[in-house]
């Protein structure tokens, strides 16, 4: 049996359909490579990498896992990133090896916070020693996962924070997590996973190579076999019965079937018919579908342009133009309408080809068999149209 969980990460039993991927994912790490979890939100991402954990743990690996969600400074990540290691039971073993490194670590800091177990930790100007005695502080010999949720999020609160430097500020922190990861003879594995595309913000800022050491690993959506396996499997571990014709048509309704929106969908019908006592009908599933189009758990998709910067009102013209349109567009026709805002065509070009990089790699869009731009998803279409374009 499993629960229709559409807020936090999925574990245990709740994690379904990616098994293949999973053990795949596993072989990569084991055999010494890092990875960057690349997907468009609400994949999977941090449901996927907590089973990594787990895997990790039951090969007796050393694991931490750190979500930067809400750290906006340098000094907060070191200060969450010891937090969570005193939350690891391997750790207090290491750690009475090793206290004289720790307490130059700690020495180092200025400016306080109270940490279980470390009493007054500091956070001090020569950042350069912190990261490096921080980085001498774990043990390389032995076999260790490290996740890293929200990174993004941290590396974008800190260009925004400082106009001048943050810039430089970010790339110092990249570059002192690459040095991690090279560190001869280093047995430590990372997985980075973000919300907001990763590929997208080291492009506009011109950083992907502080990055292309690691694998990017794609989680995709489910295919069509394994989505209605998947809906079945909810409708009967909710006492809802639903007939091959209602699956498939659900299947239909989304076209790009992502866990998470098999999941909305599911949530929708499962409350008009046991709350409102309608039957599982085509008509029931089209008022769920259109109760999910007006709903807040898609207004993601609309605050996560604020991430594009200056591409953002290019990215909602061209967005909120081919959500009329469902066969899609050409490149031609697109880039017209962008002409209209742009007058020189060479920048409209280029930015054109930008935009439409970064709507790809955040999942909004992708070609068609015809060679016209279409949204990705059916149901993220209808959202847009309602939300922008009636």
């Amino acid at each position: 049996m499993i629960q229709n969980r559409t807020g936090s990460p999925v574990e245990g039993l709740d994690f379904y359909g990616r098994e293949k991927e999973l053990e795949f994912a596993w072989k990569k790490i084991d055999s010494g490579n890092s990875l960057i979890l690349s997907a468009p939100r609400r994949v999977g991402k941090s449901s996927f990498a907590k089973k990594l954990l787990n895997k990790a743990e039951s090969k007796g690996w050393n694991t931490i896992e750190i979500n930067l969600e809400e750290v906006s400074t340098e000094e907060g990540f070191v200060k969450l990133f010891i937090e969570r290691l005193e939350q690891r039971n391997w750790w207090s073993q290491f750690k009475n090896k090793n206290g004289a490194r720790i307490s130059q670590l700690l020495e180092s800091l200025n400016g306080t916070v109270d940490l279980v177990g470390l009493g007054k930790l500091t956070w001090g100007a020569r950042k350069e020693d912190v990261y490096e005695k921080l980085k001498q502080l774990m043990d390389h010999q032995q076999e260790t996962l490290i996740m890293v949720d929200e990174l993004t999020v941290l590396l974008s609160h800190l260009i925004e924070s400082d106009t001048e430097n943050g810039k430089n500020n970010v790339k110092f922190f990249l570059n002192w997590l690459r040095s991690f990861r090279q560190k001869t003879g280093t047995k430590i594995r990372w997985v980075f996973c973000s919300s907001v595309g990763i590929d997208n913000f080291m492009s506009i800022h011109s950083l992907s190579h502080s990055m292309n050491d690691i694998d990017s690993f794609p989680l995709g959506p489910f295919n069509e076999i394994k989505a209605k396996t998947f809906l079945k499997e909810l409708s009967s571990s909710h006492d809802l019965p639903m007939e091959d014709i209602h699956i498939q048509y659900c299947i239909d309704k989304l076209g790009w079937c992502l866990p998470f929106f098999i999941q909305l969908l599911f949530s929708n019908v499962n409350r008009l018919v046991s709350v409102e006592e309608k039957v599982c009908s085509i008509d029931t599933i089209d008022e769920a579908y259109r109760a999910l189009i007006g709903d807040k758990h898609l207004n993601t998709w609309d605050e996560r342009l604020a991430e594009y910067g200056d591409f953002m009102p290019y990215a909602r013209l061209l967005l909120t133009g081919l959500c009329k349109v469902k066969e899609g567009e050409s490149r031609n026709a697109l880039l017209a309408r962008l002409s209209e805002r742009i007058t020189d065509p060479d920048e409209a070009d280029l930015i054109f080809s930008k935009v439409m990089n970064m709507l790809r790699n955040d999942g909004y869009l992708d070609v068609s068999e015809e060679g016209k731009y279409v949204f990705r998803s059916a149901l993220l279409r209808g959202f847009w149209f309602n939300r922008f374009a009636i």
